[in-house]
């Protein structure tokens, strides 16, 4: 019986692991191209990783700012995989995929204090908050409010049309461009 030398183990072994770690950066690059052509659609223009003013002499960190036809969309992505568990009033989020078992931080009460902030910037538009739950996620119970997950977002605020969005979103979306600066 010939034995397989050890080289060849290994050799074999890190092959296996590249071709995994491929294919798991393939999946994450398509689901990155998901999101971002659904953000062509329903958005004019949009600010991603930026910080600006929050209302009390700080500043607040957006991951995505979006010109809509419903107005000023502020959206916070969360990546994941598994089953969400969650709860208003707590301060941390639990995932679990089979074994694996994540803890997020609950995004509610940020995803407030950057829509006000955006609100204070902009305050003649409309400004909504929406965290996106990205990845293979199912939520347990009820979906958590403001919380979405990726094929909802283009029903929930519709394809942003041909023409130009109107004055009064075009000065807010200046206004907030003007005092956003990236990371």
């Amino acid at each position: 019986m010939n034995a397989i030398p050890f080289s060849w183990m290994l050799i074999g072994g890190v092959l296996a692991g590249l071709l995994l770690g491929a294919i798991g950066l393939l999946l994450l690059l398509r689901r990155r191209r998901t999101l971002d052509r659904l953000l062509q659609k329903i958005a004019w223009e949009q600010l991603a990783d930026v910080i600006i003013p929050d209302d009390i002499d700080g500043e607040i960190h957006l991951d995505l700012a979006l010109l809509t036809s419903r107005g000023i969309l502020v959206l916070e992505v969360r990546r994941a995989s598994g089953t969400l568990f969650w709860g208003d009033q707590l301060e941390s989020w639990t995932v679990l995929d089979g074994s694996r078992r994540s803890v997020i931080p609950n995004p509610l009460p940020g995803m407030r204090a950057r829509r006000h902030a955006v609100h204070a910037l902009a305050p003649r538009v409309p400004v909504d908050g929406r965290v996106l739950m990205l990845g293979p996620v199912t939520i347990s119970g009820e979906t958590p409010p403001g919380v979405m997950l990726l094929e909802e977002l283009v029903t929930a605020f519709p394809a942003r049309g041909k023409e130009p969005p109107p004055p009064a979103l075009r000065e807010a979306w200046a206004s907030l461009k003007a005092r956003a600066r990236p990371i």
